[in-house]
């Protein structure tokens, strides 16, 4: 088949990016966009602009550049979910990224061969963390969520629409409540009955930088963890979830706390939730 008869049966991938106080839209090319996509720039005005790039391919693409000043990553992932109209399958992406010349091929080809695929994550190249991936295409299970971040993610619009899944925004980035906000979504998605695939194809390349969030292994990683734990596991689940946690990572943190000590600030976090369907303050 031509490119050309390609690029018109492909499925509209639209990128959904996530970034903060930019001053122009430079960070569409900064991010190697090839396809139509959504920006969300939180910063210190309330606007839209809509425009048109040409990628690399001599395709002509739609950009909603949309700037907020709203906080937290949450809202900034739903808000670029809510403007993704035209999108077929939405691919979450963060400013830290540059994406592979053919992830759209890689990404249509895979809810292709996965027809009945709702939401597919994919493997990268992490130049900040060492990460193997796994090397086989499979079914996406609850332990699979855990090691799986929001860069992988790829999902088909209209289930997540249908459903009414949402990122919680009370959830990561932002919010002061530390990370997770991208398990809790995707376990919604496994509770909803969506169909969740892993392909090993890799989409991009995450470079080296400061997190927003993570800022060592100190006492507010462990409450945090422990309040975000339960958030998404529920009271029961959670508990168990914590204990294997704090024992199966203390070669990571072991030169700042001690296991009991660490086990102690997730509880403290853990018991913050008393209502799981109000918000930690």
């Amino acid at each position: 088949m031509s490119d050309f008869l390609y690029s018109l049966l492909i499925m509209n991938v639209t990128v959904l990016l996530s970034c903060m106080h930019q001053r122009d839209n430079s960070i569409i090319y900064k991010s190697n966009i090839q396809t139509d996509c959504v920006i969300i720039n939180q910063c210190d005005i309330d606007s839209i602009e809509h425009f048109t790039f040409i990628n690399k391919a001599g395709k002509v693409c739609l950009a909603k550049f949309i700037s907020s000043t709203q906080r937290g990553v949450s809202k900034s992932r739903n808000m670029a979910i809510q403007h993704a109209s035209t999108a077929d399958i939405c691919l979450i992406c963060d400013d830290d990224e540059w994406l592979d010349d053919n992830y759209e091929k890689t990404i249509s080809s895979a809810y292709e061969d996965n027809s009945d695929a709702d939401f597919i994550s994919f493997a990268l190249i992490r130049k900040d963390i060492k990460k193997r991936y796994p090397l086989n295409r499979k079914k996406m299970g609850f332990k699979d969520i855990f090691s799986t971040s929001s860069v992988q993610i790829t999902f088909r619009r209209n289930k997540v629409i249908d459903k009414k899944i949402l990122f919680d925004e009370h959830m990561g980035s932002g919010t002061g409540n530390g990370a997770g906000e991208e398990n809790k979504f995707m376990f919604d998605c496994k509770k909803c009955k969506l169909n969740m695939y892993y392909v090993p194809a890799i989409i991009a390349t995450i470079n080296p930088g400061s997190s927003s969030w993570f800022r060592g292994y100190n006492e507010d990683y462990f409450i945090n963890h422990g309040w975000s734990s339960r958030r998404v596991l529920g009271s029961t689940i959670s508990l168990l979830y914590i204990i294997y946690f704090v024992i199966t990572h203390y070669k990571l943190y072991k030169k700042f706390l001690s296991m009991f000590d660490a086990l102690i600030l997730e509880l403290k976090g853990w018991r913050q939730i008393k209502d799981l369907s109000s918000a930690k303050k």
